[in-house]
C-alpha cells in the first residue's frame, strides 16, 4: 500500500501543480516561478471547472476535470511561447531578484526547499503514519472524510453544492433535504482527483495530499516570498529551506488538531499571493507588468477563497504594513513633499492605515460573516503567560521552541533595525498582537481582532508562525555567521587553518535545525524533555494508531468489513454516529443514514422522519410513525458498535463516544441506544463482542 501512497502524492503533485504551470508559463511568468506559483492557478482552474461540470452535465472526474485543466494551458502556454517574437518573461521577483537571471541557481534553491521539505514531511509525518491509511479520528474529519466520498462518488465536485449526502440515491433518504450549499473545498477537490485517478481510498488520498501540502506546496510558496524579501541574500534564503517546516505550531498544528486540513492548504498558499500583490508596486514596473499582476494577484484571492477564506484575512494583516510603507514611498510623487517631505510620508502611511482598518471594520460589521466573527474560543491562558508562550514559539499548542524562538528573536531585531526589512517585522508583531489577544482576553475586542478566525487560538497562533518564518531564517543567517566566525577566531588563534566562512557557517545552521528538530529525549536519573517536534511526531503517531483505543478501532473496523458482504450497496443502514460510524461513508463507502455529529435540533432544518428514528427507533414494532419512518427512507437495516457502553457517557473517563459534555441530559440518540438482542422488531444478523447488525422486522 506504501506503494500506492507514493503514486498518490506524485498524481496530486501533477494535479497541482501542471494546470497552474503552463497558465503562469503563457503569461510569460518564469520556470522556476511559475512552478512555485502554480497551486494557486490550479486552484482556481478546478473551482471553476468543477462549478460549470454540474451546470452542463459532466459528471466530474480526473479524466474530465485535471486532463483538460491541463491540457488546455499547456496549448496555450506553447502557442505564446512559439508564436510571439516577445521572449521578455514577466518579472516577478524572484526571477529578477534573487535569481538575478540564473536559472541553474534558481533551479537550486527550488531544489534545496523542496529536498528540505520531503525530509521534514517524512521524517515527522509520513514515518509516524501506522500504515498509508491510517487517518485522525477527530471532530473536523468526519466532515473532510465523508466529503471526498461524496464527490467521488456524486461526480459532483462543485464546492457550490458541497454535502455528504450528494449521490440521487442519498438526496433520496438524507435526514437533511436542501441542506447543499457553499464550502471553501479546494483541498477536498484535490484529493477526490487523487482519489478518482489513483483508485486509492479516500484515508490514504488524504494523507498523500497532505504530506504535498506540507512537503512541497509550504516550501515553494515560501520560497517566492524568502526571495522577494530578500533580495540579493542568498544565505538568507538558503536558511528559509531550513525554517519553512520549524515551527511546531504552523503547519503541523493544523495536521493533529481539528484537523484544519482546508486551512493548512490556504495558508500554504498565502505567501505565493503576498509576492504578486508586492509585485503591483515594483519601481521598475511597466504598465502591463502591473496588470498582469494585479490579475495574478484576484486570482490568488480567489485560490485562497476556495481553500479556506480566513487566509484572506491573514494575508490583509501581513500586507498592511507594507500598504502603510508603500504609501509613505510614493507619497514622494506628490507636490508638497518637496516642501514636506516628512509631513507628506506620514500622511500618505496614515491615510492607508485608515484605508485598512475601514475595510476590516466594514467586514467585521458585514451580515454574512456574523456566524464567523461571533464564534467564541474562550480564552486559554493569562495575560503573562499567553506572553510568554508566544515568545518561546509554543503559543499554547506545543513546547516551547527555545533556540527556534532566539533565531526569531534575533531577526525581528535586525528586520526592525533594516528599513528594507522592517515592514514584515511589524506584520509579525501584529499577528502576534492578534494571537495574545484570542490567548488572554474574551469580549468585543477579541472578536474584533481575531473573530475573521474563529476566534480559534491555533488559527491566529499559525497566522504568527508562519510571518516569523522570515524572521526565523534572517536570524539564523545572522547566528550561524556569528557562530562561524568565532570558530575561526578560536581555529586561528589555535594555530590552525580555518574553514571557509560560507561552510563553517553553513555546518553552524545545519547542526542548529537538528537541535530544532530533535525528538523528546530522557536525562538518565533526572527528567523527560519533551521537545516541539517530539511532542509532533509522539501527536502523529497516537493520533493515527490503528491499535489505541479509538471511537473507530481495529475489531470494529473488521466488523464493518463483514456488514459490507451483507448489506447491498444501495442499502441505508441507521446508526449512531458518535459510536465512530460517523466515519464509515468516509472511510469505507458504507452507506450510513448519519454522517453529521450536530445540528439535530427542533430548530435546525432536520427532516421529521430523521427525529423520529433518532428518538424513538426502539419502539419500532409499537409505534406506527416510527414505523413509517423507517419505510420512508427504505431502510431496513441497524449498526450498533458500542451496544451496552453508556455507562460514563460525558465524563472525562468516557472515549467510546464522540458527545458534547452540555449534550448528554439530551440523548440525541436514545431511539438507537436503546437497541439490545431483546427489543421487539428487530433480529439479530451479525454479532461480535458489542458490535450487532440488526435487520428491522417491519
Amino acid at each position: 500500500m506504501w506503494s500506492t501512497f507514493f503514486m498518490a502524492m506524485a498524481v496530486a503533485c501533477v494535479f497541482l501543480y501542471a494546470p497552474g504551470f503552463f497558465v503562469m508559463r503563457a503569461l510569460r511568468v518564469r520556470a522556476v516561478a511559475a512552478l512555485c506559483l502554480a497551486p494557486c492557478a490550479s486552484v482556481v482552474l478546478y473551482a471553476a471547472a468543477t462549478t460549470i461540470g454540474p451546470v452542463i452535465g459532466i459528471e466530474a472526474s480526473w479524466a474530465t476535470v485535471a486532463l483538460p485543466c491541463i491540457a488546455l494551458p499547456a496549448a496555450i502556454a506553447l502557442w505564446r511561447l512559439r508564436a510571439s517574437s516577445d521572449r521578455r518573461l514577466l518579472g516577478i521577483a524572484p526571477a529578477g531578484y534573487a535569481f538575478r537571471g540564473k536559472i541553474s541557481e534558481a533551479w537550486l534553491l527550488f531544489a534545496l526547499y523542496v529536498a528540505c521539505g520531503l525530509v521534514v514531511v517524512g521524517i515527522v509525518f509520513i514515518k509516524n503514519l501506522d500504515g498509508p491509511d491510517s487517518f485522525l479520528q477527530a471532530w473536523d474529519n468526519s466532515h473532510h472524510l465523508s466529503s471526498v466520498r461524496a464527490f467521488v462518488d456524486s461526480g459532483n465536485f462543485s464546492m457550490l453544492t458541497t454535502t455528504s449526502y450528494a449521490t440521487p440515491l442519498d438526496r433520496s433518504f438524507t435526514p437533511w433535504p436542501g441542506e447543499a450549499s457553499f464550502y471553501p473545498s479546494a483541498w477536498h477537490v484535490l484529493c477526490a482527483l487523487t482519489v478518482s485517478a489513483t483508485g486509492a481510498s479516500v484515508p490514504l488520498a488524504v494523507n498523500a495530499v497532505n504530506a504535498l501540502i506540507i512537503g512541497i506546496v509550504l516550501p515553494t510558496s515560501m520560497l517566492v516570498l524568502m526571495a522577494r524579501l530578500f533580495p540579493g541574500q542568498r544565505g538568507v534564503v538558503r536558511c528559509g529551506a531550513l525554517v519553512s517546516l520549524a515551527f511546531a505550531v504552523f503547519p503541523w498544528g493544523f495536521l493533529t488538531f481539528g484537523p484544519l486540513y482546508p486551512n493548512m492548504l490556504s495558508y500554504a498558499l498565502m505567501p505565493a499571493v503576498g509576492v504578486l500583490f508586492m509585485a503591483i508596486f515594483d519601481k521598475d514596473a511597466t504598465r502591463r507588468r502591473r496588470m498582469a499582476c494585479t490579475g495574478l494577484f484576484c486570482m490568488g484571492i480567489a485560490a485562497l477563497a476556495c481553500a479556506q477564506p480566513n487566509a484572506v484575512f491573514s494575508l490583509a494583516v501581513f500586507l498592511t504594513p507594507f500598504c502603510i510603507t508603500t504609501a509613505a514611498r510614493l507619497s514622494a510623487t506628490l507636490s508638497c513633499a518637496r516642501r514636506y517631505p516628512h509631513a507628506a510620508r506620514w500622511g500618505a502611511g496614515l491615510i492607508a492605515a485608515a484605508v485598512v482598518a475601514s475595510i476590516w471594520w466594514a467586514l467585521f460589521s458585514a451580515p454574512f460573516l456574523q456566524d464567523v466573527i461571533w464564534y467564541d474560543w474562550p480564552s486559554k491562558e493569562t495575560h503573562a503567560q499567553a506572553i510568554a508562550n508566544i515568545a518561546l514559539m509554543s503559543f499554547s499548542y506545543a513546547p516551547a521552541q527555545l533556540l527556534l524562538a532566539a533565531f526569531v528573536g534575533i531577526g525581528l531585531a535586525c528586520a526592525l533595525a533594516d528599513a528594507r526589512f522592517r515592514w514584515f517585522g511589524w506584520s509579525f508583531l501584529f499577528a502576534a498582537f492578534i494571537c495574545y489577544i484570542d490567548l488572554s482576553h474574551d469580549g468585543f475586542v477579541k472578536h474584533l481582532l481575531a473573530g475573521f478566525w474563529y476566534t480559534d487560538q491555533l488559527r491566529t497562533a499559525s497566522m504568527a508562525a508562519l510571518f516569523a518564518i522570515p524572521l526565523a531564517a534572517l536570524g539564523l543567517r545572522n547566528a550561524a555567521s556569528a557562530a562561524a566566525h568565532l570558530l575561526n577566531s578560536f581555529v586561528r588563534a589555535s594555530g590552525g587553518v580555518p574553514v571557509a566562512q560560507g561552510v563553517a557557517a553553513a555546518a553552524a545552521a545545519l547542526a542548529a535545525m537538528v537541535v530544532v528538530f530533535f525528538p523528546s529525549y530522557d536525562i538518565p536519573g533526572h527528567h523527560h524533555v519533551e521537545t516541539g517536534f517530539g511532542a509532533i511526531r509522539e501527536r502523529v503517531e497516537d493520533q493515527n494508531s490503528v491499535v489505541r483505543m479509538n471511537y473507530l478501532d481495529a475489531a470494529e473496523k473488521d466488523f464493518v468489513r463483514q456488514v459490507k458482504e451483507i448489506v447491498p450497496d444501495d442499502e441505508v443502514i441507521i446508526n449512531s454516529p458518535d459510536d465512530g460510524s460517523v466515519f464509515l461513508y468516509g472511510y469505507d463507502g458504507l452507506r450510513t443514514y448519519y454522517r453529521y455529529l450536530t445540528g439535530y435540533s427542533r430548530t435546525s432544518t432536520e427532516s421529521p422522519d430523521s427525529a423520529f428514528i433518532r428518538k424513538g427507533l426502539y419502539r419500532l414494532a409499537a409505534d406506527a410513525r416510527v414505523k413509517e419512518a423507517v419505510r420512508a427512507i427504505g431502510a431496513e437495516y441497524v449498526l450498533v458498535l458500542d451496544q451496552g457502553k453508556d455507562d460514563g457517557v460525558g465524563s472525562d473517563d468516557e472515549r467510546w463516544r464522540f458527545i458534547l459534555k452540555d449534550e448528554t441530559d439530551d440523548e440525541i440518540w436514545s431511539g438507537i441506544r436503546a437497541i439490545d438482542d431483546e427489543t421487539p422488531g428487530f433480529e439479530i444478523v451479525l454479532s461480535q463482542d458489542d458490535m450487532r447488525l440488526y435487520r428491522m422486522v417491519l
